[in-house]
């Protein structure tokens, strides 16, 4: 083979080696686009109120009247909710602890100390622990 042939040949193989690669990637590009615009929404809870909020502006594309109308809606429903708490929070606490002494008492003192470090592990992840 001349000099000239070899040189051909490594030109194509090198234009065939980008092309292969320019295919992988764009066949990983779209995978992962596809892959994320095909998965189902996460609910947003209205529990945030920001990221609720954000989502009704860019999805419903509310005038900034409606925006300032729509925040002040949540501001009032979020103190409403969080009045209702207040009065229902004692009877869920009361509720809660009939619950976990009637559990303690079907467990030997070793297994009390293990429920009791759960407990306290799940009281410290609840937002609002006290009545």
């Amino acid at each position: 083979m001349n000099e000239s042939a070899k040189v051909t040949l490594k030109i194509w193989s090198a234009v065939f080696v980008v092309f292969l690669l320019g295919c992988i990637t764009g066949g990983a590009v779209s995978g992962l686009y596809l892959s994320r615009s095909s998965e189902p929404h996460k609910p947003v809870s209205m529990r945030d109120r920001d990221e609720y909020f954000d989502v009704l502006k860019h999805e419903v594309n509310l005038t900034p009247e409606q925006e300032a109308k729509m925040g002040a809606i949540l501001d009032d429903m979020r103190d409403k909710y969080k009045s209702v708490c207040a009065e229902v929070r004692p009877r869920y606490f009361s509720l809660r602890e009939d619950a976990r002494l009637r559990m303690r008492e079907l467990l030997s003192p070793e297994q009390q100390k293990k429920f009791d470090t759960i407990v306290t592990q799940a009281d410290c992840k609840c937002p609002e622990q006290k009545p």
